[in-house]
């Protein structure tokens, strides 16, 4: 389904496709999706508005979800129930590994690439090197839900989306394992969004960006120069700012900012706003 906005503009949400291998995020239940015509403008990114959960090293993604959409004069509604029922797995040589250890070492990685700037281009040609020679591939499998997360989009024709989210029905713990974070992602493409601006005046471009930073700025965004687009989003009181992106071929290719809130938290709501060519 797509909703026109000003210049040309869409947004679309459509259901997880698992017959599509171009990326292994096509499992996930996407969020909205930027499109410029019938240009689509998210590759690997997930969208605007999509609910992760942190089990301590193991992640939890929704795998479907209960679409409506309303439209009104001024303003279309879209509201997502997604169920969150795909855990994240590795496997070598096509056979799943359960070993947490191997997990641990990868989120180790992870806040490496993180942490520091000038190890990412060595961690990532070495991640890749690793892959291919031990056909190692990350991917999603459906498993028990960890519960329902419920999203409203208030989409103007002008490019303002309010998201009012409730996570009253996410489970806490399951078999033993405590929630330790809820990250509230918003992405698009990788190779249209390569250019990163907060409002304390940085400003990043392609590999320069980096995966996972947080931010104390009050506006952050991210622009497709070209076609003059972007997209920003705001501090948010009770969460963290994160900004990244990242570009490794024919397996990620996303541009996006999170929000990190407490797993305690019930409702939490924010603001997009959508800059379009005039």
């Amino acid at each position: 389904m797509m909703i026109a906005l000003a210049g040309g503009i869409y947004l679309n949400i459509r259901e997880p496709d698992k017959e599509n291998q171009s990326y292994p995020s096509c499992r996930i239940q996407k969020g909205l999706l930027l499109f410029q015509g019938n240009k689509d403008l998210s590759e690997e990114g997930i969208g605007f508005g999509v609910p992760i959960l942190k089990f301590g090293e193991k992640t939890i993604f929704p795998g479907r979800g209960d679409i409506e959409l309303r439209d009104f004069a001024d303003h279309t509604e879209v509201l997502i129930d997604y169920d969150l029922n795909l855990s994240e797995m590795i496997a070598v040589k096509g056979r799943k590994i359960e070993n947490r250890t191997l997990y641990g070492i990868k989120e180790s990685l992870s806040r490496l690439h993180r942490k520091y700037p000038f190890s990412r281009k060595i961690l990532t040609a070495g991640s890749n090197a690793l892959r291919r020679s031990l056909d190692i591939e990350t991917g999603f499998e459906e498993g028990a839900s960890a519960g329902l997360a419920r999203f409203k989009y208030t989409i103007n024709v002008d490019g303002m989306i309010h998201v009012m989210i409730d996570l009253s029905r996410i489970q806490r713990e399951i078999s033993r394992e405590i929630c330790t974070e809820i990250m509230i992602m918003n992405e698009q493409g990788a190779n249209f969004f390569d250019t990163y601006c907060d409002s304390k005046g940085t400003i990043l471009h392609g590999e320069a960006i980096g995966s996972w930073q947080e931010t104390s700025s009050d506006e952050v965004s991210f622009r497709y120069p070209e076609d003059g687009l972007s997209f920003t989003l705001f501090k948010s009181s009770g969460s963290k700012l994160f900004y990244g992106r990242e570009l490794v071929k024919n397996r990620l290719s996303w541009a996006g900012i999170a929000y990190s809130i407490s797993p305690n938290i019930q409702d939490f709501a924010y603001d997009i706003r959508l800059g379009m060519k005039k």
